[in-house]
This record gives structure tokens, sequence and C-alpha cells, in this order.
């Protein structure tokens, strides 16, 4: 056929093309923008929302009647439909949708439902999104409980993996029993923000004799030559642990008896290192395999833990402590003497940098021979590595903020094994203005653990990244060791989102008993709030401080309304702290502190790092840096628009003008009702106003995602 001959068939026959019906595994392998037709059986109806749920032989995908949709879908298509759709294939907030919906036809209805799936929760992928899935001997976390209203409910399964069960507002589970007991779950798989399962009714909740773990194995009594495992079956059953210094494991012991509680101390370990730990469990000849966790021996390191604000502290309140440092100057000097005295490796996790002297060091450690790897952020500014520098950088996270702040330092030499952790960022205005804090920590076991992480998102231990293997984000998974000695002191270390790190700044905020202090730049997250809430009713003594009260969803009115002095911070430079420090006058004071904002964006899409600290001295430095800044805010003058951003005129015809004073706009990016992005703008830096001519939007309504130094501000705005 001549090029002629062929140009004229594809213009006379698109309609004849595209009406061809399709698998949904070839719809699914088409680029975003295409209209396909499919055939499948409806697996879901109103309880979750207008959208439809329908699979093939192949594959499931969701078709959703958004705006330019034929009339009457969700009216019209049932469970147990056999349908025909038309539509265009677009990406919702990670969905693959039918949408809009051009045409539709029911061929056949009152069809049986298609078996589901049978998975594990290990299993779970987006390879078998919108289709309808089943999970042996699953265990809500909540069981015997109610589901009171919509949101994500945990479940776990007999391996030790879990997920998280979500039900829409108005679903007809809401307000019936959570299963106390395990269940066969029959589900909806999808991957709206996050993989999500999606039940229907009670009846995708099924009776499910099973033999399973009541706790996954963890970690106790942790010595330089080994540690204590612990766990628990619901039935008395025979075990054996199996583990190693990798995850292939490669070494076993028996388990004397048969117990449903049980505990063994594993011995002749090394000192300063990660094994990998697996619990093999029978009963009845049914045989259960724990989830393989990573606990770590305690090192031969000095446990040195340096602490450094770029602010001065309050030494009344620092019980005859000092910090190592109180400028931006010294924490810029040890950083780079960190770097200077590296021998072997140096692992760097930056949001972002703008400091050739901190580059520089780095680049001078891969002149001496130290192998330097770096991971940034893909959406923040990071001006210092514009220029490609002498080390591999890997730019992450595409759903979110690579938002880590940590550097690791030699971590397979005990005595030089250095990690540094905390608030600060690279930047001139984090270092210089802003207020933040910096530990570097000499710990081996620690060390190691930081190294596992970051490789996670690195892709593996190669001197170059394989984004192959790169996880980011919701992708990661819960894989590095938790708990630590380090100089004598119990540390605990949390990654986000992986580790449930909100549930575990909650569990430290119950550990108070006489005072809690937060200093913190967004905090958003109800659990928390609520935990801090409640100690305050136990008379402990509460106070915190909040940068970002515009936030929506901010905790403060809430805190305040019961009595508790929370505050906004309201001095020029940002509380950029992300900490909390409890009973520094008690038995046990603790430290949390790391780069995760008490939010939910922290808590389930970016990657973050955390760390728990009981350490009086620690504490008592906290506190210091606490009251300093407690005594500047308080004197100060608060405007309620410091770092509000608008959006003017709402509705707009031709003009749209973004206005902010602080807020250090960086990037405009416009999203439609579908998530389409449909305008992208770099602003770099600016503040004030800036226009933004929306004359070629169709009139709507449209979301502005605006990308400021540390955080995403989305704000709606209609286009007439």
């Amino acid at each position: 056929m001549s090029k002629i001959s062929c140009f004229l068939a594809l213009v006379l026959f698109p309609a004849w093309v595209f009406a061809q019906v399709v698998t949904v595994q070839s719809a699914r392998t088409l680029p975003l923008g295409s209209v396909v037709t499919v055939r499948g059986l409806v697996t879901s109806g109103a309880e979750l929302g207008k959208i439809r749920y329908l699979q093939d032989g192949t594959a499931g995908i969701a078709a959703y009647p958004g705006k330019g949709s034929a009339a009457g879908f969700e009216g019209a298509v049932m469970p147990g439909d056999s349908i025909e759709v038309t539509g265009t294939l677009v990406d919702y907030q990670g969905l693959l949708e039918i949408s809009p919906i051009s045409s539709y036809m029911v061929v056949a209805s009152g069809l049986a439902m298609p078996a589901p799936k049978i998975l594990t929760l290990s299993d779970i992928s987006d390879g078998y999104e919108s289709q309808l899935v089943g999970f042996q001997c699953v265990a809500f976390a909540a069981g015997g409980g109610v589901f009171t209203g919509s949101g994500a409910y945990s479940v776990s399964d007999g391996g030790g993996e879990t997920a998280k069960v979500f039900l829409r507002a108005n679903h007809p589970l809401i307000g019936e029993d959570i299963p106390g007991t395990p269940v066969f779950l029959t589900a909806i798989l999808t991957d709206f923000n996050g993989i999500q399962l999606l039940p229907r009714t009670t009846d995708d909740f099924s009776e499910s004799l099973c033999f399973y773990f009541v706790d996954q194995p963890e970690q106790s009594d942790i010595a330089e030559s080994g540690f204590t495992v612990s766990w628990e079956t619901n039935q008395g059953a025979v075990s054996t642990i199996r583990y190693g210094t990798t995850p292939a494991l490669g070494m076993e012991v028996s388990v004397a008896g048969t117990a449903t509680g049980n505990s063994l101390a594993l011995t002749g370990l090394q000192p300063g290192s990660i094994y990998w730990v697996q619990v093999k469990s029978l009963y009845n000849g049914a045989v259960l395999w724990s989830e393989t966790r990573p606990f770590a021996t305690r090192s031969t390191s000095s446990g040195q833990i340096k602490v450094y604000f770029n602010h001065t502290v309050d030494a009344a309140f620092a019980n005859g402590f000092t910090p190592e440092g109180q400028s931006s100057a010294a924490v810029v000097a040890e950083t780079i003497a960190r770097i200077n005295a590296a021998q072997q490796t140096l692992d760097v996790a930056m949001y972002n940098n703008n400091r050739t002297d901190i580059t520089n060091a780095l680049k001078a450690a891969v002149s001496r021979g130290v192998r330097v790897r770096y991971v940034a952020s893909l959406d923040a500014s990071n001006t210092a590595l514009q220029t490609a520098p002498t080390f591999p950088v890997l730019f992450g996270n595409t759903e979110a903020l690579m938002h880590d702040k940590f550097m690791v330092a030699d971590a397979d030499l005990s005595d030089q094994a250095w990690v540094m952790s905390g608030s600060l960022n690279w930047t001139n205005q984090n270092i210089n203005t802003d207020f933040n804090n910096t530990l570097f920590i000499q710990d081996q076991s620690l060390a190691r653990a930081y190294v596992l992480e970051f490789e996670e998102m690195w892709g593996g231990q190669d001197v170059l990244p394989n984004e192959q293997y790169s996880h980011f984000g919701s992708n990661k998974r819960d894989n590095t060791p938790h708990h630590f000695i380090v100089g004598g002191r119990v540390l605990d270390s949390w990654f986000s989102p992986s580790d449930r790190t909100t549930d575990h700044i909650v569990e430290t905020v119950y550990t108070a008993e006489s005072e809690a202090l937060f200093a913190t730049f967004s905090f958003t997250k109800d659990e928390i709030g609520d935990a801090l809430v409640d100690i305050y009713a136990n008379h402990t003594d509460v106070r915190g401080m909040i940068e970002n009260v515009s936030d929506s969803g901010v905790e403060i009115g809430y805190l305040t309304s019961v009595g508790i002095d929370c505050r906004p911070h309201a001095i020029t430079g940002d509380l950029h702290h992300k900490y909390g420090v409890f009973d520094v006058n008690a038995s046990d004071p603790v430290v949390l502190t790391g780069s995760h904002n008490w939010s939910f964006s922290a808590e389930t899409a970016n990657d973050e790092n955390t760390l728990v600290i009981h350490d009086y001295r620690l504490a008592s430095l906290f506190k210091a840096e606490f009251e300093k800044r407690w005594q500047e805010n308080s004197v100060a003058t608060f405007s309620a628009t410091q770092r509000e951003i608008q959006l003017t005129p709402n509705p707009v015809e031709d003009q749209l003008n973004l206005q902010t004073t602080t807020a250090f706009v960086e990037q405009v990016v416009v999203r439609d009702m579908l998530g389409r992005v449909v305008f992208s703008r770099t602003v770099d830096g600016a503040s004030g106003t800036v226009s933004i001519g929306v004359t070629s939007l169709s009139p709507g309504q449209y979301v502005a995602f605006i990308q400021t130094l540390y955080e995403v501000r989305a704000i709606p705005f209609q286009k007439i």
C-alpha cells in the first residue's frame, strides 16, 4: 500500500480501527490517551461509587463515568453484567481507568461472579490491578470493633505481611462489625494512591480455619554476640529458626518443645552485624513460615552521639550539658569533617543541596578513592548537583518527595562508621536561617541499617544505581532493623513510608508521663494529635510549636481547643525541626527526631527517616533548644497570612495570580479532575506574585499543585 493510500485508510476508517474489541490485558498495554473497546464481567456496584470494575479472562480494568461520558452508566451497569465499553485510557492517581466512557452496552445480566484470584498479601502487586482477589486467613488489626467510617483498615496474614482495606464514604460496610477472627477476604485490588483492597459487602468476609502467627518474630536482649528472638502462634507448634547474614539465611536451630509462645537466644553472632531471621512452625501437618526479618547485633563502636543545632539553645534547661555545635558554621564544619574523614564509603540521601562547599568535599573524597553514592529528590532544587559531579547521583520518588537528610560513612569499619541524621537540608536557607538539628552517631549497626535503606532506593549494592530495582515511596518495604543499643542507649530507627512511622511516634508520645514538648514544621496527623490530647488529659504537661499553621488539617486548633499550649512559630526563619522531647527529668527521657514531618505525605508517600533515642543528655539538649525557641516565639507577633498561598481570582477567566510572601515557590503544576497534567511551570524559588495564563484551559474544575521549598500545597480553582 502506498503512503497516500495508508494515510487515506487512517482518515476514512478510524472508528472501525478503534471499535475492535481487545482483551483487557491488551488494552492495559496501550499508551495513555488511547481509545479502547473491551468486554468484561462487572465485579462491583454502587458500594464503590460511580466507578465500575470489570475483568475478562486476561486482566481487570476500571471504568469511570467522568465528564463527557455517555449518560446513565452507573445506573445501568450492575455487578454480574457482561458489558462492552469504549473510552479513553487515563491514569488517575495511579489507577488505570477508561474515562470518559464514550459508549457502553450491557451484553448480558445476572451472571455469576468470577472466582477470585487466590493470593497471599506478599503477592500483592499492580499486576493484579482491578481484579477480584482472595486471601486466606486474613486478620484485621481492629478485629472485634466496628467500621466507624471511611479510610484504611490494616489487615495481616499468617506470613506477617500487611495490607490496607479501604472503605469510601457511605460504603455499606460502615457501621458493620469488623471480623474478630481471621477470615477469607475477597476484594478488588486497586492502585489508587497506593495499593488498596476494596471489599464490597459482608459476603466478602467468609469463615477461614487457619494456623497463623499471633506475633511475628521480635528481638530483645541485644548483645554483641547475639540476641533473643520471640514469637507466638495461635496453636501449639514445633518450631525452627532459620537465620543468616543475608536474606538467603543458611543456618538453622530447632526449638525444644511444643508451645504457642516461644523464644530462643541466638548466640555466637558477629558484633555490628545484621542477621535475617525466619521462623518455621508446624502444627497438625500445616507448615507456617514467618516473615523474614532483619535484626542487628550490638556493635563495638564507641556509640558517641554529637548534637548540633544551627541556632543557640538555652543553657539554663540543658542540665549542665552543651551541644557540640550551636551555629550554622559549626554544623557545616562537622559535616565536611565527617566527609573528609571517610576512608572507604559515603552514602548520601539528601532532599536538596545548593552548598558547593559540602559538594566539593564529596568530590574530594572521590579523588582520594572513597566510593560516593548520592540520592536526591527528583522534584527539589539541587543547584549544587546541576553540573554533573564526579560521583553518581540518583534522583528519585516520582509520587512524592525523597525527603531524607542522612549520610552514612564507612559502614564496614567499626570505629569509623558514622550516621548523620536530623532535619537539616544542605541549603543556605536551611543552614543559616531556618531552625534545624543534626545528629552524628558513631555506630556500625545503625550505619549498616541506614545503608540497607539507601540501597533499597539505589537499587542494589553496586557503585552505580540500578533503576530497575530502585524503590521509593510506597514501593519500599519494611526491611531494616529497628532496635539498637548505641553506647548503652536504647535507640529505635524507622523509615517512611514503609515502617508505620506515625504509629511509632504515637507509641513514643504515650510513654510521656510528666512532659511532652514538640517542634515541627508540619503537623496534620490526627493520630498524633489524639495521643497528645490523651496524655494531656492524664496531667502530662504538653507544649508545642508548629510552622505551617495554614496546612489543611493542621492540628493546632484541635490541640488548643482542649487547653494544650500549642503556638504558631512566628519569627523569621522556618521552624524546620521535626522533633519531640519527652520526660527530660523523669525516669525515661526520650528524643524523637529526623526528617519525618507529622503529616499525611510523610507517612504515606515521602522517603523519610526517624530516630527515637532514650537518653538523658540528648533529651536535656533538645529541651534546651525547645525552650530557647519557645522564649523567642513568645514575644513575636504572628501574622495569620504569613505563609498563606492564594490563587486569585477564583473563578478565573484568563489570568491566575499566585500570591505568597515567604513560601519560596519552586514549581506550579495544574491537573484536571482526571489527574492529567494540563500546565506545568518552574518558578525557581520566587515569592510575591506569579502570573499564570489559563486562557488555553477549557472551562471546568482544576487543582494547582504548588511546590514550595518544603512542601506541596494543593489549591482547587475554577476556570470559566
